[in-house]
């Protein structure tokens, strides 16, 4: 999220960067309802099916991002001095969570489990990225490395092909207890993104838009379509569209084929993708805020609170957006008076 480039700004990753922050809120939405418990049937909870399945691509569009812009950096000091702003945000934020969790939610943790929590990147329920990045930017050098050293577009192909066989292909085919591919090494999708995000910078790839919004378009109604024909259980299941699988995978990409080249400046977008990070590390406080209220007072069913997802998407993205925006204002204070 904080692979921001140095030179002339890309307006079309900026943005994939906010369309991306957009769907980590809105993917939200069914993690704090009872989307996954509800009796699959029906127009609308299809078409909330269906956005499931589009805000899925959100933590992977950041990857594939994190690929774009990091494929030229070498190893340095300096490139492991950039690791510090994840750091200190990750730590101002932890502490306003651990705030809200105290006086709000009456959390009263002993000083040593806060900490704890913070070290083990559980304070923000949300922090597991944060996690994953480091440990994702300590390889970067190395990542590139070994893609620089492939001398053809081919052999740069199987590299991806080989890392997608690793990943997302066994997340995605290993339906059962019998495992039809190898699974040890699901956990390193991270890297089938940054390798893909990095093919898509040196080789421009082009395709029709057209064709690929209708792709997009398939591929987000294969799951509602199978849980109204077929009903594993009474919830909603992600047999195709698993997180971090292949059908996934080819959805992410395309999304960001969609938009990485427009050349369509604004500066609230660019703003939105440069807080990209801050308002993700707060948009726990907000969700819990907004959730706790909205469900207290106005749930009834899941097809009747989809009605509130214009409303509460909107307060805990702008209301993360305000908490970023006050927290550059704050360091720029204190920048000018040191």
């Amino acid at each position: 999220m904080k692979d921001i480039q140095k030179t002339k700004r890309l307006p079309g990753l900026d943005i994939v960067r906010s369309l991306a922050i957009l769907f980590v809120v809105a993917q939200h939405f069914n993690l704090n309802t009872e989307f996954r418990q509800t009796v699959f049937d029906g127009t609308n909870l299809f078409f909330q099916g269906m956005c499931a399945s589009i805000f899925f691509v959100a933590v992977p569009l950041f990857l594939l991002l994190t690929g774009y812009l990091n494929i030229n950096k070498q190893l340095s000091f300096g490139y492991y001095k950039g690791i510090v702003r994840v750091l200190e945000a990750y730590l101002i934020y932890s502490l306003l969570t651990i705030a809200y969790r105290y006086f709000v939610n009456g959390e009263h943790l002993s000083v040593l489990l806060w900490i704890r929590q913070i070290l083990n990147y559980e304070v923000i329920p949300y922090g597991w990225y944060i996690e994953m990045y480091i440990c994702l930017f300590l390889l970067i050098p190395f990542l590139n490395l070994i893609y620089k050293c492939l001398d053809t577009q081919r052999k740069k192909q199987i590299l991806i092909v080989t890392f997608l066989a690793l990943t997302a292909i066994p997340i995605s085919l290993n339906w059962s207890a019998t495992q039809l591919f190898p699974a040890y090494f699901t956990s390193l999708y991270p890297v089938s993104f940054y390798f893909i995000g990095a093919y898509i910078h040196e080789y421009k790839p082009k395709f029709r838009k057209l064709w690929l919004c209708v792709i997009l378009i398939i591929l987000c109604t294969v799951d509602p379509v199978f849980n109204s024909i077929v009903h594993l259980r009474e919830g909603f299941v992600s047999l195709f569209m698993i997180r971090n699988g292949l059908f996934n995978t080819i959805t992410a990409v395309i999304v960001f084929l969609l938009f990485y080249d427009v050349d369509f400046k604004s500066k609230m977008i660019t703003k939105i993708s440069l807080l990209s990070l801050d308002m993700y590390l707060c948009s726990w406080i907000f969700d819990n805020l907004y959730y706790t209220y909205f469900k207290a007072h106005y749930f009834e069913s899941q097809q009747q609170f989809f009605a509130f997802f214009p409303i509460i998407i909107p307060l805990v993205f702008f209301s993360s957006f305000g908490v970023a925006w006050l927290r550059e204002k704050v360091n720029w204070g204190i920048k000018k008076i040191l």
